[in-house]
C-alpha cells in the first residue's frame, strides 16, 4: 500500500468517482446520483468559491472513498455557524478495513465548526460514535392515519382488513385525538395559500425566528428556493401563512403512491418557535389537502418540541424512527446538545427526501 491522502475533489476526479460509486452502490442508484450532482452540490447557496465540499481518499493515483457535504449556515445557539451535512460516503472493497472511512470523517469534520450525520446506516452511525460523536437521534417519527380501510387492506389483507378498518379508525381517533384549531386570541386569523417561489421577506422571516430555536439550518430565501422550488427529483407543494400581510411560516409538503399506500409528507414546517397558531393553521392546510389527494396516512420527522407538540396535537402519533443523527462540535457543544427540544431538525434537512 501506498501513502494514504484525503484531499479536496478537483474536476479530474469527478468520472472516477462515478465509476466506483456505480460499483459500491449500483449502476442505476449511480445514474440517479449524477443527474441531480449539480443541483446538490454546484448549485447550493451555500457552496463556496473552492467547490463542493467532497472529501477523496487516494493510495497514489487510485480512489479509496469519498465522503461527500452539504454546506448550511447553521443558527448555533445565538450565532451563525459554519456547517455541513454529511451525506455520500462510500469506501471501495480494497480499502475497507484500513481506517479510510475514519480519515474521510475526520477530514470532512475538522473542516467545518458542527458537523452533522443526519440519516445514518448501522455502519455509520457506529463509526461517528467510535470517533467521539454525540448521539442525539433518533430524530422522532410521527404518523397519522387518515384512512384506516386502506391501512388496514395494507397490514391484514383485504379481507380482514374489511373488517377491522372501523375498529382501527375508532380506536386511533379515541387515543389520538385530532384537537380543534388553537384559537387566535384577538389575533388575526393566519391566512395559508400555496405559493410557487420563496420571496424576500423570507429573509426576514428567518432573521425574527430564528433566535427562538437553538439550533437550525438557516431558512432564508436562497436557501429555501435552491432546496424546495427547484429540487430537481422532487415536486412539492409550497404553504406560506400570513397575518396582515406578514409572513410568520411556511410549509413544505409532497405526497407519493408507497407500495399501493398513498403517503402524505409534511417534508418542512417552520414559525418562529413560539408561534403555534401560525403552526396549527399551516398543518390545517397541510391535511386538507392530503385528504383530498386521497392521502391514507401523514408522516412527519420533527427533532424539537414545538413542532413535535403540534403534531401530537393534531394526532399524529409516535413510530419507530430509522433517523440516526449524531453531532461533532467545535464550540459550545455540550450547552446546546442538552437542549434538543429546542431545535428545529425535519425531514427536509440533510438530503433525506431525496
Amino acid at each position: 500500500m501506498g501513502t494514504l491522502a484525503i484531499a479536496r475533489r478537483t474536476g479530474r476526479d469527478d468520472d472516477e468517482i462515478a465509476r466506483l460509486y456505480g460499483e459500491v452502490f449500483g449502476r442505476d442508484l449511480a445514474t440517479s446520483s449524477r443527474r441531480r450532482w449539480r443541483w446538490q452540490y454546484l448549485d447550493n447557496p451555500n457552496t463556496g468559491p473552492e467547490g463542493p465540499e467532497i472529501w477523496i481518499a487516494r493510495d497514489g493515483n487510485r480512489i479509496l472513498g469519498q465522503y461527500a457535504s452539504m454546506p448550511v449556515k447553521l443558527w448555533w445557539k445565538d450565532r451563525e455557524a459554519r456547517a455541513s451535512w454529511g451525506m455520500d460516503v462510500f469506501v471501495t472493497a480494497e480499502a475497507r478495513g484500513r481506517g479510510v472511512g475514519a480519515r474521510l470523517f475526520t477530514a470532512w469534520a475538522d473542516h467545518v465548526e458542527v458537523a452533522l450525520g443526519l440519516g445514518l446506516t448501522p455502519s455509520s452511525h457506529g463509526l461517528f460514535r467510535k470517533l467521539g460523536y454525540a448521539d442525539v437521534g433518533p430524530v422522532p417519527f410521527f404518523q397519522k392515519v387518515l384512512d384506516p380501510r386502506r391501512v388496514a387492506d395494507r397490514r391484514f389483507g383485504p379481507g380482514l382488513g374489511r373488517i377491522v378498518a372501523p375498529l382501527v379508525g375508532l380506536a386511533l381517533r379515541a387515543r389520538f385525538r385530532d384537537r380543534p384549531m388553537i384559537p387566535s386570541h384577538g389575533r388575526p386569523a393566519a391566512d395559508v395559500r400555496t405559493v410557487t417561489t420563496f420571496t424576500p421577506d423570507y429573509d426576514d422571516l428567518w432573521e425574527r425566528t430564528r433566535g427562538s430555536y437553538m439550533m437550525c439550518a438557516r431558512r432564508d430565501a436562497a436557501y429555501l428556493n435552491w432546496k424546495y422550488r427547484d429540487c430537481p427529483h422532487r415536486r412539492y407543494a409550497l404553504w406560506e401563512a400570513r397575518v396582515n400581510r406578514r409572513l410568520v411560516g411556511f410549509a413544505v409538503s409532497r405526497h407519493e403512491m408507497h407500495r399501493d399506500l398513498r403517503l402524505g409528507w409534511i417534508v418542512d414546517l417552520f414559525t418562529d418557535a413560539g408561534d403555534a397558531h401560525a403552526r396549527d393553521a399551516l398543518l390545517d392546510a397541510v391535511m386538507r389537502s392530503f385528504r383530498e389527494a386521497g392521502v391514507a396516512r401523514a408522516q412527519s420527522f420533527s427533532l424539537g418540541l414545538p413542532l413535535a407538540a403540534s403534531l401530537r396535537r393534531r394526532g399524529f402519533f409516535s413510530a419507530r424512527s430509522p433517523m440516526r443523527f449524531c453531532v461533532r462540535a467545535k464550540a459550545q457543544a455540550a450547552e446546546v446538545i442538552a437542549e434538543t427540544e429546542r431545535w428545529h431538525v425535519v425531514f427536509g434537512d440533510s438530503d433525506m427526501d431525496r
